[in-house]
């Protein structure tokens, strides 16, 4: 256990001193980043050889399930990519606080202000998917844990069929988003709502899994935007973290790269098809781009419902897609109608 030497009237709590090396000295806890829905930590500890350790900690009041969520996703990705991803340390709770609940990792020291160019960003994400590739627990589409985009929940129960599963997550996204605007009419969306699943995500999502395709599940990250991911002091290596994992279909992470939001884009995308290939029908990829972006778009709706913005980002992008299928509908009846009434 380390002892917390600081010159403070409160310490850390001893269960947190437990989970810090053996023999160390807290000389120092600093506030570190930015949540709205935890506080985070940087914790120094001065260890007998004369060296430092530091390490952050996140710990929340009284949500059990939002560390739940942090550990076991930053677990799992760093099991795969252990270069771009602070090394979990341990998940508890506070003996003499038990409804304080804490996540401890090493801290990395990043580069705060610098956006990664697209080789550096998209050569970790790349390798997050390739070396997970069909190494899903059980084969499904899912996670062990419901895990959390910001306050969130994310229903993630195992799935047999990827169509299956983000249909079942989007009902669930645009329901909670209807709910964060109190119910708020919104005829456009209500119109589009129904269209989206009887049309939309049958058509980009079924030819996925039809003629011989199917989607293999890998480990994804799903909340890839530049906040969290930088570069590390070297100027070169990125820090991946702040997952809400799923075992899903890789695609989904670059939904964020089509964000409007982020100053990503096209060149971060086309660095990511150099080391991953384009999923079956190739000719879908851009459609499913922007149906994946709609998870990010519909959650930072319900996020920050008063931002009325937000929701009509989500209402732009789903017409879009509504309207693209049934084009491609309306040009495939068009010849054959004219076709039956060119013999009569």
């Amino acid at each position: 256990m380390a002892t917390d030497v600081r010159n403070v009237e409160e310490k850390l709590d001893e269960n947190l001193l437990a989970a810090l090396p053996e023999g160390g000295k807290v000389v120092s806890v600093t506030p570190s980043g930015m949540s709205d829905y935890c506080n985070t930590f940087r914790i120094e500890v001065s260890m007998p050889d004369g060296s430092s350790q530091v390490f952050f900690e996140k710990v929340a009041n009284p949500e059990t399930k939002l560390m739940e969520s942090a550990w076991t996703s930053e677990n799992t990705t760093y099991e795969f990519i252990p270069e771009h991803v602070p090394r979990p340390v341990k998940k508890g709770s506070y003996k003499f606080r038990p409804d304080r609940h804490f996540f401890l990792a090493e801290f990395i020291e990043m580069i705060e202000d610098d956006i990664p160019r697209p080789e550096s960003y998209m050569t970790a994400i790349a390798a997050l998917h390739s070396r997970s590739m069909g190494k899903s627990p059980n084969g499904k589409f899912g996670f062990p844990v419901n895990t959390r985009f910001g306050n969130l929940e994310q229903d993630n129960s195992w799935t047999g069929t990827w169509e299956e599963y983000w249909t079942r997550q989007m009902k669930d996204f645009l329901q909670r988003e209807d709910a964060a605007h109190d119910g708020e009419h919104h005829a456009e969306l209500e119109r589009l709502r129904p269209l989206f699943f009887e049309k939309v995500l049958p058509r980009f999502l079924r030819p996925l899994e039809s003629d011989g395709r199917s989607v293999t599940p890998c480990l994804i990250h799903a909340d890839l935007w530049p906040g969290n991911v930088k570069y590390q002091t070297d100027g070169e290596t990125v820090c991946v973290y702040d997952a809400c994992a799923m075992w899903g279909h890789n695609e989904v992470d670059l939904g964020v790269f089509r964000n409007p939001r982020y100053p990503l884009g096209k060149p971060y995308l086309k660095e990511y098809w150099k080391h991953v290939p384009i999923s079956e029908p190739e000719e879908d990829v851009d459609s499913r781009n922007t149906l994946y972006m709609l998870r990010n778009q519909i959650l930072l709706s319900t996020l920050y419902p008063h931002d009325h913005k937000l929701r009509e980002i989500v209402v732009s992008n789903m017409k879009l897609l509504v309207d693209k299928v049934e084009a491609e509908e309306a040009a495939k009846s068009g010849p054959q109608t004219s076709t039956y009434q060119s013999r009569l």
